[in-house]
């Protein structure tokens, strides 16, 4: 029989570790470790005084800087006007209300545009540039009248973006239309103005915008009563149906070929071109009399467009 090998194991059981008890002095304190301990303290709190009056000085420097360099430094020496000459370079000096010897940086330069802007309509706008060594530069965009407002005695003329340039001028130049729009509660000269339909003054502008943007001149009457139904009057003669504006943009093109053609072939017509469906240009002659502008009058004709157009031109002479 084996002999068996028994191990036997013992178990060593662990020591206990008294919990552990805060250091407690067991003598009070010597005179000379109490008067080290509060001369530790002080010297701390004169550390962090000390900082902070070095913070609170130097903020104190800074700040006093950037006053004297604003109102003691910087100081306007020379105004000039350049740009456009619409008034005299005395009037926009006083109109901004600044003077030499002002601080050059103790104004906002669009509050000084827009006053300017304002007190003298034909300024349409007023740029401003500052130079370190005191000079003050105004660029000056001139206002053009392109619209009126035909009040029956008199005219209100009016810029590109609807601000009012003068409210009772008697006569208007060949080149500013006359608009129709809904009846306008305010034309106070500098200011833009406002409509009873308060979305005029936005379609104006907006169809000004276009136009310029695509050189169309010769615009004599603008009429917005509709929307959908915009009407221009082009060279006092032709009346130019366009639709609605969200689509003028897109007819432009078209419209400046039309015009084109229309004037070298018949200058002295008088009528009604229809331009409200994309790329066709009805011409009416006469109240009753309707026909097609021919096929290569368009600057972006279609094989469709082409075919339609000398069919409805064929079918006009036959019906005549």
């Amino acid at each position: 029989m084996d002999k068996k090998t028994v191990k036997k194991y013992i178990t060593v059981p662990k020591k206990r570790t008294a919990a552990r008890q805060p250091v407690t002095r067991s003598e009070p304190m010597s005179r000379d470790e109490l008067r080290q301990k509060k001369y530790q303290e002080r010297k701390r709190k004169r550390r962090r005084n000390r900082i902070i009056g070095y913070g609170v000085a130097i903020a104190v420097l800074i700040t006093v800087a950037v006053v004297l360099s604003i109102t003691v430094f910087f100081k306007i020496s020379n105004i000039v006007v350049t740009g456009d000459e619409v008034y005299n370079n005395e009037t926009i000096i006083e109109a901004s209300e600044l003077k030499i010897g002002d601080s050059m940086f103790m104004f906002s330069k669009d509050d000084v545009s827009s006053l300017v802007e304002e007190k003298l309509p034909y300024v349409e706008t007023l740029a401003i540039k500052r130079s370190p060594t005191g000079k003050l530069t105004f660029i000056v965009t001139a206002a053009k009248a392109v619209m009126a407002i035909d009040r029956g005695d008199c005219y209100v003329l009016l810029s590109h973006n609807c601000k009012v340039l003068e409210d009772a001028t008697e006569a208007i130049d060949e080149g500013v239309a006359i608009i129709s729009a809904s009846n306008a509660v305010s034309t106070v000269p500098g200011r833009t103005a406002e409509f009873e339909n308060s979305s005029d003054g936005d379609i104006l502008t907006r169809l000004q915008d276009i136009l310029l943007a695509n050189s169309v001149g010769n615009i004599t009457q603008i009429d917005i009563n509709d929307y959908s139904n915009i009407k221009l009057k082009y060279d006092m003669r032709v009346t130019l149906k366009i639709g609605s504006l969200s689509s003028f943009e897109e007819k432009i093109d078209f419209i400046n070929a039309t015009l084109d053609k229309l004037d070298a072939d018949e200058p002295n017509f008088s009528g009604t071109v229809d331009f409200t469906i994309e790329n066709k240009a009805f011409i009416n002659y006469g109240e009753d009399e309707m026909t097609t502008v021919p096929a290569q009058i368009p600057a972006q004709p279609s094989e469709e467009i082409a075919e339609t157009t000398a069919d409805e031109t064929s079918e006009t002479t036959t019906a005549a």
